[in-house]
């Protein structure tokens, strides 16, 4: 299968709904956190925050520049990025690949790691086509003509834009500059794998700050919440509001399983005193 996403900077503005991106089909957002050593973008932590809530990956990432120090770039990104996979945009002023791995070793120094590299083929070619095997997360982009939804002008698992290059296989193919989003034109970008492989590529499978749940597929967190749902309601009744067919209370309000379970135990026992017999107590393990 194939998923979408969207690429946004404050480029964009500062005002795309990201819920109505979400229901457009869309499951993951690349947004700009900073450039050089400092520009940071003003739209960076509610883009954020909005793709956590909606349910989006997200990754920021930072657009590297040749004429400033690597040191300060890679800490103002990382001062910067909170708790999002983490990216570099190499392109257009930003160096040879010597200039790439410092960025990306300096990063990792500060206890970050690099998860996707955005390198376009044209600036590839442009530096003297060096080796990229080692580069993580390749996203490459050639775009088609036109304007108009993403999934309408996405040219196919099997178009020439995902051929490999500089020893490396394409992780992400950005097609077009002019997708039709939430009311906006953006660039759109696709993964040729399912959420979780996605999820996975962007460090983000086993990511601990977001919770042993993340380690579960969409499917397996869905038939969990229906499963706990189902044992809440049947010891707590529709709602929380108990049980109508199994009494109530002194209160006048329905009883719970649990409750109704105590009621049952509290009548045993009073026949049995009525009766002179003893009830019967619960069993302990040997």
């Amino acid at each position: 299968m194939t998923i979408f996403g969207i690429d946004i900077s404050n480029n964009n503005g500062p005002d795309i709904d990201l819920a109505a991106v979400a229901r457009e089909g869309f499951r993951f957002v690349f947004a700009k956190v900073s450039e050089g050593d400092g520009f940071v973008d003003y739209t960076w932590p509610a883009y954020r925050e909005a793709a956590h809530a909606n349910g989006l990956l997200v990754a920021g990432y930072h657009y590297l520049r040749a004429d400033a120090d690597i040191e300060a770039q890679a800490e103002l990104f990382v001062s910067r990025l909170g708790d999002a996979a983490a990216m570099v945009d190499f392109e257009e002023n930003s160096g040879g690949i010597d200039t790439f791995w410092a960025f990306v070793d300096a990063v990792n120094a500060l206890g970050r790691t690099i998860n996707l590299s955005y390198i376009p083929r044209w600036y590839w070619q442009r530096i003297g086509c060096p080796d990229l095997s080692k580069v993580p997360g390749l996203i490459q982009s050639s775009y088609v003509a036109g304007s108009g939804l993403a999934s309408m002008l996405y040219p196919g698992d099997d178009t020439g834009f995902w051929n490999g290059f500089g020893g490396k296989d394409v992780d992400l193919l950005q097609f077009t500059d002019k997708a039709y989003v939430a009311g906006h034109l953006v660039d759109a970008n696709a993964f040729a794998g399912t959420f979780d492989q996605l999820r996975a590529l962007l460090g983000l499978t086993l990511s601990t700050d977001q919770g042993v749940l993340m380690a579960l597929t969409d499917a397996q967190q869905l038939d969990l919440y229906q499963k706990v749902r189902e044992i809440w309601e049947q010891l707590r009744g529709p709602d929380g509001d108990g049980w109508p067919q199994l009494g109530k209370n002194a209160q006048g309000q329905n009883v719970t399983l649990v409750d109704a379970c105590a009621m049952v135990r509290d009548e045993i026992a009073a026949i049995a005193a009525a009766s002179h017999v003893a009830p019967a107590q619960p069993k302990t393990a040997a």
